[in-house]
């Protein structure tokens, strides 16, 4: 019987436990990779489950749960509409976005307030006034959450608390209704209530618990404020569009700081006059503020935007002549806080975004067109952002809201 060499033996065994050590590598190898591969996975679900939560707590589409980059520019998507009004023309929105008001020009011409997901949830009107009587158009919300709203045929700028309580009235540029109403029958008390309607010429006073009693109203509109915006500051910016008194006011933030408007003495900064020239205005819609202090105008009539300096000096217009960045009708306008320049355009039937963080506006896009379905207009005249990149924009034809996000 012939037997294999002791060397030869040896050799083999040395063999077999070498690949037996490279098989338990491969084995320990694979082993790391599938425990790599299900943390992973874990990891992947665990994010998931957390993006479900937060989308079921808060059920609005995820991308803008995510953070958009300050570097990146580009057009915002369409979300979806808000109906139950009647041609409206103004929008704005509470300070914590759960609120969203809007001002309708046809119907019943109230005020009505949405929740963040569209549905409504109150209305209210000038006191004393009935729809034929009262147009509101431009809505602004100061830090505190009161309304500011402008009536075309009341010519006034009226005031109201978070609720839609009737506080107080611009009936000109420098005059309240609290003061005026004090001016004819001495200081109110705290629990004084006052309502004006100028096509009645008469304002409705009771004190306490008293009678209510009425007196003349001032003679004749003394101004007629139409764009409503506040500023990062807390200043009030107001366009008139008196016809021959074309011009922005520039009220101080004590005004939108003010308890009461009974003793307020404040006098507005004014700039412009009518006409189609440099630095005049043919109906001026919005004045906005960007960062710098420098103030943006939609000069409507004269279809372009024209901006000035802090102190007043008329700078430069753009937005006329042809191209994308070409503005027919512009009306309402809102500045993010990127300095990124909002601009409805009413003919032209979109919106249109400049930067304008620079010494001149950049054209950044245009976004929307003419239709009656989702994402299109039908004469827009108002837009308004809230901190988390939702566009809420007044498509009066079409009777609704738009709400877009970046």
């Amino acid at each position: 019987m012939t037997t294999m060499p002791e060397e030869t033996l040896r050799e083999g065994e040395e063999l077999a436990l070498e690949q037996e050590t490279e098989e338990q590598e491969r084995e320990k190898r694979r082993r790391r990779l599938l425990m790599l591969l299900l943390l992973l996975l874990l990891l992947l679900l665990f994010c998931v489950g957390i993006l479900f939560c937060r989308y079921l707590q808060r059920p609005e589409p995820l991308p803008e749960l995510l953070p958009v980059p300050a570097d990146l520019n580009y057009p915002p998507h369409y979300l979806f509409s808000i109906y139950g009004m009647d041609k409206p023309v103004g929008v704005a929105v509470s300070p914590d976005g759960s609120r969203i008001y809007v001002t309708e020009s046809g119907g019943e011409r109230l005020i009505k307030v949405f929740s963040r997901d569209g549905e409504p949830i109150s209305a209210f009107a000038p006191p004393n006034t009935r729809p034929g009587e009262r147009s509101p158009v431009y809505v602004a919300v100061d830090a505190t959450g009161r309304i500011y709203v402008s009536d075309r045929l009341q010519h006034t700028l009226n005031l109201y608390d978070p609720s839609g309580a009737f506080l107080d009235s611009l009936l000109g540029p420098e005059l309240s209704l609290s003061a005026f109403v004090g001016q004819e029958i001495g200081e109110l008390g705290e629990v004084a209530r006052f309502s004006y309607n100028i096509f009645r010429k008469e304002v409705l006073v009771q004190l306490g618990e008293g009678p209510e009693q009425s007196i003349p109203g001032p003679e004749g509109a003394l101004w007629s404020p139409l764009g409503i915006r506040i500023d990062a500051s807390g200043a009030l910016l107001v366009t008139d569009v008196v016809e021959a008194r074309n011009a922005v006011y520039i009220y101080p933030a004590e005004i939108t700081r003010a308890r009461s408007w009974q003793n307020l003495q404040v006098t507005p900064f004014i700039f412009g006059e009518t006409g189609q020239e440099a630095g005049q205005f043919l109906y001026p819609n919005s004045a906005v503020a960007d960062s710098q202090g420098r103030i943006y105008v939609t000069d409507g009539n004269n279809g372009r935007i024209s901006t000035w300096d802090p102190e007043g000096n008329f700078l430069f217009n753009f937005g006329r002549g042809g191209g994308d960045s070409s503005i027919s009708l512009p009306r309402g306008a809102f500045i993010d806080g990127s300095d990124r320049l909002h601009v409805v355009d009413a003919v032209g039937q979109n919106a249109k975004v400049f930067d304008v963080s620079g010494p001149e506006p950049d054209f950044l896009f245009t976004f929307g067109d003419w239709g009656l379905d989702d994402g299109l207009f039908n004469y827009p005249n108002d837009i308004a952002l809230d901190d988390t990149g939702r566009l809420y924009i007044a498509d009066r034809e079409n009777h609704r809201i738009q709400v877009w996000s970046y």
